[in-house]
């Protein structure tokens, strides 16, 4: 399930940049096929790949890859309640 996930944030990232699975995969030197195996779930980027791959599409926050919804805070508490 945590690879589906990770594998559409993936593909919604590169896919409002314009971006092909050929063109990211070349920015992050690594083969189309991977991208296109993560994208799909049938495997995982590693952390460090992850970090590349955040930086390309704007956004590193590993619960954006795991379709998590970051802590809002305010003076009166945290709602931290990870929502997909």
């Amino acid at each position: 399930m945590v690879n589906n996930i990770v594998g559409l944030k993936i593909a919604e990232g590169r896919e409002k940049l314009g971006m092909t699975q050929k063109q990211l995969a070349k920015l992050i030197f690594i083969s189309p096929q991977a991208v296109s195996k993560w994208e799909r779930g049938e495997s995982l980027p590693n952390i460090f790949m992850l970090g590349r791959i955040g930086s390309i599409i704007g956004n590193t926050d590993i619960n954006y890859f795991l379709g998590k919804l970051p802590c809002k805070c305010s003076p009166n508490g945290c709602n931290c309640e990870q929502r997909r």
